[in-house]
């Protein structure tokens, strides 16, 4: 990719701790496409060291249009499984992903549960790694929403989650997640009914 190969990522990451926040929205912008763009790009926007300085965005963000920028380019983060992210990248993400699940924007807890969706496509001590960050509680009430944007990426993250350990699969259904079950099975939406079926 030309912007890769140009050395223009460093500064981007850079411009993420501007105290102008429309040139922190162009740079949050960019790195997340760059991010999306495969294994690679991702794994080299880790390198240059975004994770800490977006997730720094968080608490200094004050409009929601922002956020909702920073919550995708976290999603693009932890996007694409060959190879996933590194097992460090995925910690250092997974509080702010406990934070953001929590938020009152659909979009913003859309984009987490996409996150979550992507690093529970995984091996067991990643799904534990999504378990010890006590997001399950969370994804099983999404499965309720109204949001179809919400309960689409909820659902395949639980569904990722109960594909793990014997002790994984207990604690989802510890949290309930069949009560939602009849309503997903008979969604009005094909696709919902798709995910749900075992």
């Amino acid at each position: 990719m030309f912007v890769v190969q140009s050395g223009a990522v460093p500064h981007f990451v850079r411009l993420l701790s501007s105290e102008h926040l429309n040139v922190v929205d162009q740079a949050v912008w960019a790195l997340g496409n760059i991010a999306g763009n495969g294994s690679d790009c991702r794994d080299f926007t880790v390198r240059c060291g975004i994770i800490q300085p977006l997730i720094d965005l968080i608490s200094r963000t004050t409009g929601i249009a922002h956020l909702r920028n920073v919550t995708w380019t976290l999603s693009n983060l932890c996007r694409n499984k060959s190879p996933p992210p590194a097992f460090e990248a995925v910690q250092q993400i997974l509080p702010a992903l406990a934070h953001l699940i929590k938020h009152e924007d659909r979009e913003v807890v859309s984009d987490t549960c996409w996150a979550l969706s992507y690093l529970t496509d995984a091996s067991t001590d990643r799904i534990q790694a999504v378990i010890d960050s006590d997001i399950v509680t969370r994804l099983v009430q999404l499965l309720g929403s109204s949001e179809i944007s919400c309960v689409t990426p909820a659902l395949r993250a639980v569904g990722n989650i109960v594909t793990g350990s014997d002790h994984q699969t207990q604690l989802v259904l510890d949290c309930a997640a069949l009560s939602h079950f009849n309503n997903l099975l008979t969604h009005p939406r094909s696709n919902i009914q798709k995910v749900s079926h075992p």
